[in-house]
C-alpha cells in the first residue's frame, strides 16, 4: 500500500508479559476514552521544543504558566545566581561572541543557566550540564520541568544545570528571523498537505519556503561583513558565532565559572553530537560525559542526515507487534497478527489521501485531517513508545470511525487553533531558527541540484520507506542557508585519550539515533563504554529502565563503565505497560522512586532535527 505497506521484521524485547497485564478492562465509556485520549496528547506534544512540533494551543498553555523575568538578571562576566522557580538558581553569564578574536574585541553573548542546588550536600560531586537536543533545545526549560527527575537518576549528589545554547531560549542574541509568533505561526499553516515526493512538486514548493526562510534570517543574523572592534551583534552577525564548537567552548567557561576542574555532562540526541565536539576539542577536560541517543557527528558534519533513518522502520513496525502481543483489551486497533494490524493501520492512513477528515466544530476552529498531518504525528509519536504508542492507536482508531468528538477534541494538537496574537511574546518563550543557525552552520555548505537531490531521497527512502517523506526536509533546509559561520571545528572527531571515560547509551532500535553510529563513535574514543538498551524510540529516556539508571548513577558517582556487551532491559512497554510484576512488587522504596522518575523522563525524549 501506498507509503505504508512496510514488511520490517522487529524482534520485540526480551521480556515476559504479566498475565495480568493481558486481563486488564478497557473502560470504554465516552467520557473516559476522551478523558484518555487529552491527557495523551498532552503528553505526545508537550515534551517538543520546537516550532513545528509544538502546536499553536500547546504553544499558548505553555506561556500561560507563571514565568521568571529573565531580563530582570543582569547579565555578569561571573555566575551571580539568583533564587527562581520556587526551588531553583538562575543566572546570566557574559561570555565571547567570537572566540577567535582577541580577548575585549567584539561584543558579547549572554547565555541563561538554571540550578537545581544537590540534595545531598556530604557526598557533593559538582555540577551536571545538560544539553536537550534540537539543536535549538533549551537547557532551562528542560531542568525546570525534571530537574529533580535528572538529579534522583544521578544519585542526588550533584547539582543540575540546564543552560539555553546560543539562538535558544532566554540566551541572547536569539536566533529569530520572523517579526512576531504570530507571524511565525502563520507561516506555518502555509505550507500545504504534501509529503515529500520526487514527483508531485512537494520538493519545489518546501525549496521555496526555506528559501524564504533562508533570505530572512541572512538578513537578521547575517550581519553586514565587518568586525568593527565597537561593533553590535547585529553588525558582527549572530548566525555567525552559534556553531556548536562555540557551544561546546561555552560549557568549558561555564565549567571554569562554577570553579570545576572538569565537564560533567548530560546531552540528548543533538546533545551527543556536543558531548562529541567537547571530548574531541577538550579531552583533558573531560570528567563524567554522558552521551545518549547518538548521531554520529562526522555525519553531522558532512550535512548527509543519512544514518538516521536505520532503524526507524523497526521502530514503526514496533507499534504493530505491541498492538498485537498486548491483546484486544490494551490495544483497540487489534488484529489476529502484528501484520493485520499494520494493514489496518496502513489503510486508516492512506485513507485520508482520497478522504481528509472534515472537522467543522473543533473548539479553534474548523480543521480538514490530511495524510500528512497523521503521518507526522505518527512519526513523532515514533521517539516515544512507551508514552504515545496508546494515544496514537486511539487516534488512529477515531480516524478510522471518524469519530467526531475525539477528531475536535485532538484538533488543537493537530495543527488547529492558530490565532493571531496582537501582543509580543517573552523572547525566551519564542520559536527560534537556531536549528538552521547550528546545524546548517555546523555543516558542509550544499550546492542543491535536483539530480543529487533525487538521488539523496531515494537512498533515504530505501532506508526507510516510513520516514523519508519527513525526513527528506533536512536537507532541502540546509541548501538553502547562506549564513557560514566563523568558527567550524575541523579536527577529529575522536580521542586516543580521554581525561575520564565517557559513556554511551543506545537503544537497540533508536528512531534518528541508531545504535550503528553509537558503535563507530564508541571505536573513535578510547577507553570509552557504550551501555546498550533493548529497547525501542529515541534515546534511553523512551522507555524506563532501573537497569540503565542505575549505570549511569553508578558512572555520575564512581566513574564505573559498563562491561563491553552489557544490554539493559526495560521494565515498561508500549501498550502491555510494566513487565517483570513480582520484581517490581518487591522493589524498595528508593528503586520505586527511581522508576518514577524514569517513566517522568519518559514524557520528555526530546525531537531531533528541526520538528
Amino acid at each position: 500500500m501506498e507509503g505504508y505497506d512496510l514488511k520490517a521484521d522487529a524482534t520485540l524485547p526480551s521480556v515476559v508479559v504479566p498475565p495480568t497485564a493481558r486481563r486488564k478492562t478497557r473502560v470504554m465509556s465516552i467520557f473516559s476514552m476522551l478523558a484518555y485520549l487529552l491527557a495523551g496528547l498532552y503528553i505526545i506534544y508537550s515534551v517538543q521544543y520546537k516550532r513545528t512540533t509544538r502546536p499553536a494551543v500547546e504553544r499558548e498553555l505553555h506561556r500561560a504558566e507563571p514565568d521568571f523575568d529573565w531580563l530582570s538578571l543582569t547579565p555578569s562576566e561571573d555566575i551571580n545566581w539568583t533564587p527562581c522557580f520556587s526551588e531553583y538558581k538562575c543566572a546570566r553569564i557574559i561570555l565571547p561572541l567570537d572566540y577567535l578574536s582577541p580577548p575585549g574585541v567584539g561584543p558579547n553573548v549572554t547565555i541563561a543557566l538554571q540550578l537545581l542546588p544537590a540534595a545531598d550536600k556530604e557526598n557533593y560531586r559538582g555540577t551536571i550540564l545538560i544539553n536537550p537536543g534540537g539543536p535549538g533545545g533549551a537547557g532551562t526549560d528542560l531542568i525546570k520541568r525534571r530537574g529533580k527527575d535528572i538529579a534522583r537518576i544521578s544519585g542526588g549528589s550533584y547539582d543540575v544545570l540546564g543552560f539555553d545554547p546560543r539562538g535558544t531560549g532566554a540566551s541572547t542574541p536569539s536566533a529569530q528571523c520572523f517579526d512576531s509568533q504570530s507571524q511565525l505561526d502563520i507561516w506555518g499553516i502555509q505550507a500545504g498537505a504534501q509529503l515529500l515526493n520526487l514527483t508531485d512538486g512537494s520538493v519545489g514548493m518546501a525549496r521555496a519556503r526555506e528559501r524564504v526562510v533562508g533570505q530572512m534570517c541572512e538578513k537578521a543574523l547575517g550581519g553586514n561583513g565587518r568586525e568593527d572592534l565597537n561593533g553590535t551583534v547585529e553588525e558582527w552577525g549572530a548566525g555567525r558565532f552559534m556553531s556548536t564548537a562555540s557551544v561546546a567552548t561555552d560549557m568549558l567557561k561555564i565549567t571554569e565559572k562554577l570553579g570545576e576542574e572538569k565537564l560533567k555532562y548530560w546531552g540528548f540526541s543533538y546533545g551527543s553530537v556536543l558531548g562529541q565536539y567537547f571530548a574531541a576539542m577538550y579531552p583533558d577536560k573531560v570528567g563524567r560525559l554522558i552521551i545518549d541517543g547518538v548521531y554520529d557527528a562526522y555525519n553531522y558534519r558532512a550535512t548527509l542526515w543519512n544514518t538516521n533513518l536505520v532503524d526507524t522502520d523497526a521502530v514503526w513496525a514496533s507499534f504493530h507487534n505491541f498492538c498485537y502481543e498486548a491483546g484486544p483489551e490494551q490495544c483497540p486497533l487489534y488484529e489476529s497478527s502484528p501484520a493485520d494490524v499494520q494493514d489496518r493501520v496502513t489503510a486508516i492512513i492512506n485513507g485520508l489521501t482520497a478522504d481528509p477528515r472534515a472537522i467543522p466544530f473543533a473548539p479553534g476552529g474548523p480543521l480538514v485531517l490530511t495524510k500528512k498531518t497523521l503521518h507526522n504525528f505518527a512519526f513523532r509519536a515514533a521517539y516515544s513508545p512507551v508514552i504515545n504508542y496508546p494515544p496514537l492507536a486511539d487516534i488512529l482508531l477515531a480516524v478510522e470511525q471518524d469519530n467526531q468528538t475525539a477528531l475536535a477534541a485532538a484538533a488543537p494538537k493537530l495543527g488547529g487553533g492558530v490565532q493571531c496574537k496582537c501582543e509580543q511574546s517573552l523572547p525566551w518563550l519564542m520559536d527560534t531558527e537556531a536549528f538552521y543557525a547550528i546545524a546548517c552552520g555546523d555543516g558542509d555548505p550544499i550546492t542543491y541540484s535536483d539530480e543529487d537531490y533525487a538521488e539523496w531521497f531515494s537512498h533515504l527512502s530505501e532506508t526507510s520507506e516510513f520516514a523519508a517523506p519527513i525526513w527528506g526536509f533536512e536537507y532541502l533546509r540546509c541548501s538553502e542557508w547562506r549564513i557560514r559561520p566563523k568558527w567550524r571545528y575541523m579536527g577529529p572527531l575522536a580521542a586516543e585519550k580521554t581525561a575520564n571515560p565517557v559513556l554511551i547509551v543506545s537503544p537497540t532500535y533508536d528512531t534518528v539515533c541508531p545504535l550503528t553510529d553509537a558503535r563507530a563513535v564508541h571505536a573513535r574514543y578510547a577507553g570509552s563504554g557504550l551501555l546498550v538498551q533493548n529497547s525501542y524510540g529515541h534515546c534511553s529516556l523512551a522507555a524506563p529502565s532501573l537497569c540503565t539508571a542505575k549505570h549511569i548513577r553508578a558512572y555520575y558517582e564512581n566513574g564505573t563503565i559498563p562491561e563491553e556487551g552489557t544490554v539493559c532491559e526495560v521494565d515498561e512497554l508500549p501498550f502491555i505497560g510494566q513487565v517483570g510484576g513480582e520484581k517490581i512488587a518487591a522493589m524498595s522504596v528508593e528503586d520505586r522512586e527511581l522508576l518514577e522518575s524514569l517513566r517522568a523522563m519518559a514524557e520528555e525524549v526530546p525531537t531531533f532535527g528541526h520538528f
